[in-house]
């Protein structure tokens, strides 16, 4: 956000129509003065998901989610801020404005070069879909016809053929791009000084971003005879990066758009990822080849907050799944893992035994720590007294990090089964490993849950019935007196609140994500979202009863402070001010306290 030109984004929403532009993703209707829908973000019959145009924000009374027009775009589209707001920029005509202090010309180059790599990569990709059709092309034909790759597949996932090393070159020179720009790009390699096709005689699987642009291939050899790899990809670029990219994702973005589903189906392979959309299972994606990475876990879950894992059943699939588990868990994504029974991939299941065998694997997924229990007891062998303890002991350390006792007993009776031990056994030494780790820890769970509870106290629900008649304008909000709140990011709305008030300037409820980090500030967004109740004189007594509060506390650290310096005076007549204001204060305390409108 430091990049760009100070109160820019401000500028652009006030461009746009909120309601213009999230009519191109949902069917809105008008009721009042704000518009509805079904939530684009879970699946409801009913809709819940609103705009307020004027404030310019939206939000789903059914789960909860809430932003600006930015967030809406981010959310829908799949990309970071800076991304939203190019995206955005381009959707309205308006040239992104940066700060002065950002070299614009570097930037502007930099731009230009992308631009041009991301054309070449969509001509390089209409040359090879055009040879897949052609007469020439009988290998990558019958490859097709032997994978059971049907015509709807074949144009839902733009697959092309690269015929030779010099083809898909002398097209994209005809079209007037220099050997320089497919280089860069990534369709072309050099070698002695000569500029050959990077994935020649391959079939070819476009790679898209989250804007759905083409950013690389991923070439599959169909000469078995070849002592070359199986798949090639698209080197690094300045579009390209094989550790971000995800095949299938223009597919899925696409299809969630119509079925709102919340759930993706993570897969090993390109063909795995393409049978499962011909069977109807269009939440698929797959990594290109590569172990999957914290981006990859962190663009996952952009699009969904649930992983199906459904790697390859054999054992080198089972170790991928196990190393993916750990990551996609820490980018807060809930996982369940399908196992395909005798070592088959997705794409032999689904041929040989169809879409509704393959429902029943993804009704049957096992929980995660249920999977890793499970795949641990395969790697020991329990008739060995050594082995089994080994078990145990790893058994165990998996389930003693979980939250609870209780959670972590949940799993003490598999674990016995499988060491073929008395569940007491598995118990005792869970309790004692448990045990040991809180003595470890500073606080205790029990301490940690109280404090959360002692936390939303009085004061703060105060304090947030107060900030969020101010953020929402209620009609009974009064700035005549100064108040002061605990949480340092209700004092920093507050100010900024006052600010406007002060200078007579209006403000309107979307400013707050400009000025304020929103998705980490969860204490302000839920002021947005604040629910008022149906009687606006009940919200009053509320809010003014709230007001009382925020000033007995107030007067109550003035006391404390009054009385600290009183004690530590010397002066006769300091002493006898002090006192004096002391028992003012106390007086309008008592007051305050026996005052509450009811």
């Amino acid at each position: 956000m430091d990049r760009l030109k100070d109160g820019f984004v401000m500028d652009l929403k006030s461009r746009c129509s909120f309601s213009q532009i999230a009519s191109k993703y949902l069917e809105l209707t008008k009721k009042g003065r704000n518009y509805w829908a079904r939530c684009p973000f879970h699946y409801e019959k009913t809709p819940s998901f609103t705009i307020d145009e004027y404030e310019g924000f939206y939000h789903c009374f059914g789960c909860g989610e809430s932003g600006d027009l930015i967030q809406f775009i981010r959310k829908m589209e799949n990309l970071s801020f800076m991304e939203a707001v190019e995206f955005l920029a381009k959707m309205v005509g308006v040239e992104v404005e940066y700060d002065k202090s950002v070299d614009a010309k570097a930037i502007a180059e930099k731009n230009r070069e992308k631009k041009e790599v991301l054309k070449a990569l969509n001509d390089a990709k209409e040359f090879y879909k055009k040879q897949i059709y052609a007469k020439t092309s009988v290998k990558a034909q019958n490859y097709l016809r032997d994978r059971r790759i049907n015509r709807a597949s074949l144009e839902n996932f733009e697959i092309g053929y690269s015929p030779n090393f010099q083809a898909v070159v002398r097209s994209l020179n005809e079209l007037g791009y220099d050997n320089q720009t497919l280089v860069n790009a990534g369709i072309a390699s050099q070698k002695d000084g000569k500029v050959y096709d990077a994935v020649a005689e391959r079939l070819i699987f476009p790679i898209y971003n989250n804007y759905c642009e083409v950013i690389g291939f991923s070439g599959r050899i169909l000469d078995k005879e070849l002592d070359v790899p199986k798949y090639k990809n698209t080197r690094q670029t300045i579009v390209f990066d094989k550790s971000r990219a995800i095949f299938g994702l223009k597919q899925v973005i696409n299809a969630k758009r119509e079925q709102r589903f919340n759930t993706l189906i993570l897969a090993e392979g390109q063909i795995d990822v393409i049978m499962l959309h011909q069977f109807g299972f269009q939440n698929a994606v797959a990594t290109q080849g590569t172990a999957l990475t914290e981006q990859h876990a962190m663009l996952l879950k952009k699009i969904c907050d649930n992983v199906l894992v459904c790697y390859d059943g054999d054992n080198a699939g089972q170790k991928a799944t196990f190393r993916a588990l750990d990551i996609l868990q820490k980018a807060g994504l809930s996982i369940k893992v399908i196992t395909i029974p005798n070592g088959q991939d997705p794409d032999e299941f689904l041929k040989k035994n169809g879409k509704e065998a393959f429902e029943k694997l993804i009704e049957n997924a096992e929980e995660l720590m249920d999977y890793k229990i499970r795949v641990t007891a395969q790697s020991f062998d329990m008739s060995s007294n050594d082995q089994r303890t080994k078990f145990l002991k790893q058994a165990i350390d998996l389930i003693r990090d979980l939250p609870s006792l209780a959670l972590a007993d949940v799993y003490v009776r598999p674990i016995a089964k499988y060491a073929n031990v008395s569940e007491n056994v598995v118990r005792e030494s869970l309790t004692a490993q448990m045990s040991t780790l809180k003595k470890e820890k500073k606080a205790t769970d029990e301490e940690l849950k109280q404090f959360s509870e002692n936390f939303v106290d009085a004061n703060q629900k105060a304090d947030k019935i107060i900030l969020a008649s101010m953020v929402h304008k209620k009609p009974y909000v009064t700035y005549d007196q100064t108040l002061a709140f605990v949480s340092t990011n209700y004092q920093r709305l507050y100010q900024w609140l006052l600010e406007k008030h002060d200078s007579n300037t209006e403000f309107r409820i979307s400013e707050l994500y400009d000025h304020f980090d929103l998705e980490n500030d969860k204490d302000i967004a839920e002021l947005i979202n604040f629910h008022f109740s149906s009687s606006e004189e009940k919200d009053k007594q509320e809010y003014l009863n709230s007001l009382n509060l925020n000033k007995i506390r107030a007067l109550e650290v003035e006391i404390k402070d009054l009385e600290t310096l009183y004690k530590n005076a010397t002066d006769l007549s300091k002493r006898t001010e002090l006192l004096n204001k002391i028992g003012n204060y106390s007086r309008e305390l008592t007051r305050l306290k026996t005052t509450f409108i009811n």
